[in-house]
């Protein structure tokens, strides 16, 4: 091996070193982790040592649940927060990790209980549910993970848009987080490279069925409703109404109806209120429609309480019975044509006889969807049903666990029931697309188009598991339309929603896809998030290990590899790769993975001179981005660090002469704690103990200001004020003079 060879492999070696990653032990109880999983664990391990938390984000079936626990078995007092549904589930797995955590339901956190005990580590399962500041479960969270270290898991953290992320990355990063853009809110995922994991089944992009129905008509018809009577504090609803209409309309016919139901008795209820002269709130019509169907009517005027004047009740009376004509003209056009679920039943049919002796898992938002699929296939043999509140079969009721036993026997750990008890194809709603495994099924059908598509990956997700069959496969039902129409019918619906987008407060980001020029993904992507994590992987095969070269430097090592694209990669102490292609600023991802790629072939001399004058450049960047980011925290000053700086101010202000000298030790400690990186709970605990009825100006309120800032040191390590480079590795064609 050439001299350049060996420089090379000790640069590479260098920069994976740099990573930090620590050697860790694949035993974890009776079972014995895999390579990515162990390098999941270290990414997992050095993100809540530097940040205090982190969002594990990888495939479902990658087995994030071993990787949380292989973090947690280092923890003193670990907790789990779950659904509670997945109590079982995270029991099973802690008995066989053999690491013992405490648990707590995310339905237990929305009630305001907070789980005693002070817990140094917390791991909150499909923490997209968290993803909503204004939800009580994220504010009891925030208060409890307020001094803990906050590993989120989540295989679809992004489930709308940007903000989704920032709501959990604040839970260990504060507010601040909501001035990130998703690039940087990326630096906070640890996320894999995408390879193919030993023993997870391959996914088939899905196929579009088109049943022979043509439901154009009722479509017009629907989009054709003119805008609903509104209720006193409903604002202009009326095409987010329409837009539910077209959503039930593309999963069922059943759905349509029970919707249509549903709209004509909201009707009712504000015209029996405005012949009353009253005006109900939403929450009156609520409640109306909560009572028994045999006594509701003329009972909607008992309910309300806001008085209309006689205008006002002459304009509802009009538009509902506005509403009513139109109302009928649907049920007319629902009346002459064909019933479409029927050809969608008779497409089910046909992909359950494509997969003979499979099990199919048929997924649907609408409880109403399932009901009437289950109930045009019930004397198929091996069909059962599952939604919120009810688990059926054939034969009638029985309990949930009873029906996941006759469909995934293997995956529930039980005995596989007799042959004409197997339950083959299961029709569920989407309380079934999360944490439950059923891998022994190997198609899955989309009966609907979910608004959120992340909720694809999550019902896939079910059956792609270890174990499973070697390929799952997936369908989608297309909605009963020509596409054009079904085109045209989307782009009205977001011209009409962006139209009213100001008053309703919303975008057309809720408008669900009708139909797609190419299949739906199968995950969210996380580019950036999946670029780190290759690069993750590819530093860890670098970290085999590399022959010491006798007179190679140390502090910086530099080596060359040949390539055809000019640039150079460079390891920094403070654990970041940074990579510059063709002249271009120094990037910490996208440049990183390519050049990364291009530094595993062979090696070439140093040209004199290059490598000092690539760290040169790299250094004069980085003393760049250093000022920028120290201007910016000056500029965007954090509101809540000024606000306790006026109160210290005030407080040495009032304080008495002889007690000055206590109170400056105490201003002192506590402006020292200032800045740097707060979990929201801490944020708010700050907030609260500034908005306190106590006095401001006395000691008491600085040591507890003080003590608040000091125990925020479950994470986030200081790095140095300016990063040096600890090896760098050019990239170029050798040109020989």
């Amino acid at each position: 091996m050439s001299l350049s060879e060996l420089h090379l492999r000790a640069a590479r070696a260098r920069v994976a070193a740099g990573a930090a990653l620590p050697s860790l032990d694949p035993r974890l109880g009776t079972m014995r982790l895999r390579g990515d999983q162990l390098l999941a664990v270290g990414r997992v391990t050095a993100a809540l040592a530097r940040d205090g938390g982190c969002v594990l984000a990888d495939d479902v079936g990658r087995g994030k649940t071993y990787v949380a626990l292989a973090v947690a078995r280092s923890w003193t007092n670990p907790l789990v927060v779950a659904p509670a549904a997945l109590r079982d589930i995270w029991a099973d797995a802690m008995r066989r990790a053999g690491v013992s955590c405490a648990f707590e339901s995310h339905e237990a956190l929305s009630r305001g209980r907070v789980p005693s005990g002070c817990f140094d580590g917390i791991i909150v399962d499909e923490s997209h549910r968290f993803r909503s500041t204004s939800a009580r479960r994220h504010a009891v969270l925030a208060a409890l993970s307020a001094h803990a270290r906050l590993l989120l898991l989540s295989a679809t953290p992004l489930q709308n848009g940007g903000r989704d992320l920032a709501a959990q990355v604040a839970l260990f990063h504060g507010t601040r987080a909501f001035r990130l853009d998703t690039r940087a809110l990326a630096t906070f995922v640890v996320r894999g490279g995408m390879g193919d994991v030993p023993g997870l089944p391959t996914v088939t992009p899905p196929i579009w069925i088109r049943p022979v129905a043509d439901d154009g008509a009722v479509l017009d018809a629907i989009v054709a409703l003119p805008s609903p009577a509104r209720p006193a504090d409903g604002g202009d609803a009326g095409v987010l109404r329409t837009i539910g209409l077209v959503r039930a309309w593309a999963s069922s016919r059943a759905a349509l109806v029970a919707m249509l139901r549903r709209r004509r008795r909201v009707a009712a209820a504000i015209e029996q209120c405005a012949a009353a002269g009253l005006v109900p709130t939403k929450r009156e019509l609520r409640a109306w429609q909560g009572v028994d169907a045999d006594i509701q009517l003329g009972f909607a005027p008992l309910l309300a309480n806001g008085h209309a004047e006689p205008t006002l009740s002459a304009l509802l009376l009009r538009s509902v019975s506005t509403e009513h004509e139109a109302l009928d003209r649907l049920s007319a056009a629902m009346a002459i044509s064909d019933d479409p679920d029927l050809a969608r039943a008779c497409a089910l049919r046909e992909i359950r006889a494509a997969h003979p002796g499979e099990c199919v898992l048929a997924f649907t938002e609408l409880a109403s969807t399932a009901r009437a699929y289950y109930s045009l296939l019930r004397d198929d043999a091996g069909i059962g049903l599952l939604t919120a509140d009810s688990a059926r079969i054939a034969s009638g009721r029985l309990p949930r666990d009873a029906l996941l036993a006759r469909f995934a026997p293997r995956a529930r750990g039980v005995e596989a029931p007799p042959r004409r008890e197997r339950v083959t194809m299961l029709i569920a709603t989407d309380l079934l697309s999360e944490g439950v495994n059923l891998q022994d099924a190997s198609v899955v059908v989309h009966l609907d188009l979910p608004w959120n598509p992340a909720r694809l990956a999550q019902r896939v997700g079910r059956v792609r598991r270890p174990g499973g069959a070697e390929t799952v496969r997936a369908y989608l039902i297309a909605p009963p339309a020509r596409t054009e129409l079904l085109l045209d019918v989307e782009r009205r619906l977001r011209r009409k929603l962006a139209e009213s987008a100001s008053t309703i407060g919303t975008g057309i980001e809720v408008v669900p896809r009708l139909v797609a020029a190419s299949a739906p993904p199968a995950v969210l992507p996380l580019g950036r998030a999946t670029l780190l994590g290759q690069l993750a992987e590819r530093m860890a095969r670098w970290r085999r290990p590399m022959p010491r070269t006798p007179g190679v430097r140390r502090h910086p090592i530099v080596a060359a590899a040949e390539s055809a694209e000019a640039g150079w990669l460079a390891a920094l102490d403070d654990g970041r790769v940074l990579a510059s292609m063709e002249g271009r600023p120094p990037d910490e991802a996208d440049s990183v993975v390519h050049a990364a790629a291009l530094c595993e072939r062979r090696g070439r001399p140093l040209e004199l001179g290059e490598g000092d004058a690539a760290i040169a450049d790299c250094q004069r960047w980085l003393d760049v981005a250093r000022v920028a980011k120290e201007c910016g925290h000056v500029a965007a000053r954090d509101e809540l660090d000024a606000a306790i700086e006026r109160r210290i101010a005030i407080a040495l202000e009032r304080c008495p002469r002889h007690d000055r000298p206590a109170m400056a030790a105490l201003a002192a400690r506590l402006r020292e704690s200032l800045g740097g990186q707060r979990t929201l709970g801490l944020e708010r605990a700050l907030r609260a103990l500034l908005e306190g009825p106590d006095r401001r100006d006395d000691p008491a309120w600085l040591t507890q200001a003080a003590t608040l800032l000091a125990s925020r040191g479950r994470g986030g390590a200081t790095r140095s004020a300016t990063p040096r480079v600890t090896a760098l590795i050019m990239l170029g064609t050798w040109h020989h003079w």
